[in-house]
């Protein structure tokens, strides 16, 4: 949230399966439907773990109802973006751009088609591969680990399905 006020972005929007983030509302952004999202918002980044509830989650009627403008990056697990999909809504231009940092398989085969397209993007799977970041990755891993034996709340709980 921190690193887009610089930018001067009007609204901040997002959509969380389970429920509002309340570290989100303190920052300004505000919670919508993933239908709202996915109309509103010129950049969409999705940072959500591939589960039976987010398999697929960018498909051809997630990229319909996107606006033509629209860019998207997205760093999850493999197969919450239907890649088929992103190739077919980028090749005709049903929305304008998008960086995945993540594909099926890892890498792509060189002459795979979605390495043909000029408006996407492809990383290698290294979007946490700075120092700094897998040092704080590091420390917080291990908080949670002491504060959980000893019996207290974690700092990062993975809200579980209902």
């Amino acid at each position: 949230m921190k690193r887009v006020l610089p930018f001067q972005v009007k609204e901040v929007l997002y959509f969380d399966i389970f429920h509002p983030i309340k570290p989100a509302e303190e920052l300004g952004a505000k919670f919508v439907e993933f239908e709202d999202l996915l109309k509103k918002c010129d950049f969409i980044v999705s940072m959500c773990n591939l589960s039976e509830e987010t398999k697929n989650l960018f498909n051809k009627k997630a990229f319909s109802s996107m606006k033509p403008n629209a860019k998207r990056t997205h760093q999850p697990k493999s197969g919450v973006v239907n890649q088929k999909d992103l190739y077919d809504a980028l090749k005709n231009k049903v929305i304008r751009a998008a960086a995945i940092d993540v594909t099926i398989p890892e890498p792509l085969p060189k002459d795979h088609e979605l390495l043909t397209l000029p408006n996407l993007i492809v990383t290698p799977h290294v979007a946490s591969a700075e120092t700094n970041v897998r040092h704080k990755m590091g420390d917080l891993a291990a908080e949670n680990v002491l504060l959980g034996v000893k019996g207290q709340e974690l700092k990062t709980p993975v809200p579980m399905p209902k």
